[in-house]
């Protein structure tokens, strides 16, 4: 094997575990939300917090805060972003990988074969491949490509692109930990962590001390 084969593979297996952990914090975080704001609820009841006067003069933060309108979804319910000419690169860098996906897996390849699992398997394969290859899930991608042994041509072009996913994953992570819902997620030390928590969001988004 190669080095140049061998430093794709590291960085694929890299870009799984990246997208995995953002995967996760998302995950954690769809709950952490919920939790933040019953306990931030209940901390400015107790605390006599006057959080409707406050919201009111805040209004027009609190929209930046909270923002109305909701990013546009596919019936997946995954976020859709307008591809720019970086994404439409991708595309074209990773688009011979695709056709030789849709040579060996392809629906079409097995409409005249009986539908045993092992089909099955690779229809449903070709259905991920093509799903991650239009939202521009390059892990996944790479890893369906991985595993029907589907490696690239260019390897320092797709090299440098994975390293480019891996460090705007590792950007949106960073970001999501450095929410209040995750550091109230992370509290282990009680009441005193979360409602040093809340303080801090009160202070930051209305200059107010409890």
């Amino acid at each position: 094997m190669s080095v140049a084969v061998k430093r794709y593979k590291k960085l694929v297996k890299e870009l799984l575990f990246t997208y995995s952990e953002l995967e996760y914090v998302e995950e954690v975080l769809g709950d952490a939300h919920a939790e933040f704001e019953s306990y931030y609820q209940d901390y400015c009841q107790r605390k006599e917090v006057p959080i409707n006067e406050l919201n009111e003069r805040n209004s027009k933060k609190l929209e930046k805060v909270y923002p109305k309108n909701k990013p546009k979804t596919d019936e997946e319910g995954i976020v859709q972003y307008e591809a720019d000419s970086s994404t439409k690169e991708n595309h074209k860098v990773f688009q011979r990988m695709y056709r030789i996906i849709a040579k060996k897996l392809h629906p079409d390849k097995f409409s005249n074969q009986e539908e045993t699992p092992e089909i099955i398997e690779k229809v449903e394969a070709f259905k991920q491949a093509t799903g991650a290859y239009n939202k521009n899930n390059w892990a996944k991608f790479l890893d369906i490509c991985e595993k029907h042994d589907i490696l690239p041509t260019r390897y320092e072009k797709v090299n440098s692109i994975i390293r480019d996913e891996i460090s705007k994953i590792n950007k949106q992570v960073n970001n999501k930990k450095l929410s209040f819902s995750w550091r109230l997620y992370e509290c282990e030390d009680g009441e005193e962590c979360k409602e040093k928590v809340i303080k801090d969001f009160l202070y930051q988004l209305f200059k107010y001390r409890s």
